[in-house]
């Protein structure tokens, strides 16, 4: 993880740059609106004719959202909708009143930001720029990433089976010298045997955009209310990218699912990234012998967690 004393920093400084930037205080104006409703305005202000839906991928706001803010923009007569060339799409335009509602809240910015620049060099301006830019472009480029990533269920597909055993063996091989024998995976192969129950597969794995299988996690059923988490691994290149906590949360909803109570799991010593992950994810490290009695360890396992399913739920994306 990357530092976390440079993460709280960030998160501070973004704070406080939302608070003096006057965010917060746009939804105690006479309308009593939220940042939302201006920076849509200001949009279509920017781009006139720009659909609804295009709107809200850039706002990232969901269907229902964008229609509850469209439907109060046009019903204050500040966005007026048109019929584009596709009838089912509609296109927008700010009407007289929106065009002096942006004007207001430039003004407001403006003042803002050159209040600002008074303590600012031009250099010191320039590099701020760059800097927010830069900022902004990576929190987009990580957002898309995530976005592209994809859990899937595993099929009874060989050829797909066998990506998945040689994903999770090169990182016990390759990337942590743990010895493990061709055995160790065998329970992907034969997924039948060890995760198929109640009418399903509960073997999950991440792809990215290109279709490589980038993580996985499995959900072997011990007993009515112990499931132990199995072959949990992410490649090195997508950690830190939001590919563990989607496929817990898929894990930890079909666990509640089929009413477990508790989840267990056993790991080795030296994957301690992994150890930090379920520590921080509600996962409490227990001994060997308070392990369900029908578990089967795994003979390179030295360290095992065990959490309550409620606990997880707040995981679940």
């Amino acid at each position: 993880m990357k530092n976390s004393q440079e993460i709280t920093l960030l998160r501070q400084a973004s704070r406080q740059l939302v608070r003096e930037l006057g965010m917060l205080q746009l939804d105690q104006s006479d309308t009593q609106e939220t940042p939302a409703y201006w920076h849509a305005l200001i949009e279509v202000g920017q781009e006139p004719g720009i659909s609804v839906s295009s709107l809200g991928k850039r706002l990232l706001l969901s269907g229902p959202s964008m229609s509850r803010l469209m439907k109060r923009l046009v019903h204050q007569k500040l966005v007026a909708m048109q019929t584009g060339r596709d009838k089912r799409e509609k296109q927008l335009q700010l009407t007289d009143d929106g065009i002096a509602a942006v004007k207001k809240i430039d003004a407001f910015s403006a003042n803002k930001i050159i209040g600002a620049f008074e303590f600012l060099s031009a250099a010191e301006i320039k590099q701020l720029i760059h800097c927010i830019a830069g900022y902004a472009a990576a929190l987009e480029k990580s957002r898309t990433l995530r976005e592209q990533i994809k859990i899937c269920t595993l099929s009874t597909s060989r050829t797909l089976r066998r990506q998945v055993v040689q994903m999770i063996t090169d990182i016990q091989k390759n990337e942590f010298a743990i010895p493990v024998t061709d055995e160790i995976n065998q329970c992907v192969l034969s997924a039948e045997d060890t995760f198929c129950y109640h009418s399903t597969c509960n073997f999950w794995y991440a792809t990215d955009h290109t279709g490589n299988i980038i993580g996985s996690v499995g959900l072997k059923k011990i007993d009515e209310d112990h499931a132990e988490i199995k072959k949990f691994f992410v490649v090195s290149a997508y950690r830190g990218k939001g590919v563990a906590q989607q496929l817990m949360a898929t894990m930890i909803k079909a666990a509640l699912k089929h009413h477990f109570k508790y989840l267990v799991l056993g790991t080795v010593d030296i994957l301690q990234g992994a150890q930090k992950f379920y520590s921080k994810c509600g996962f409490v490290e227990i001994k060997k012998k308070q392990l369900p009695a029908n578990f089967e360890a795994c003979p390179l396992d030295t360290v095992f967690f065990k959490a309550e399913t409620a606990v997880l739920r707040h995981l679940i994306i």
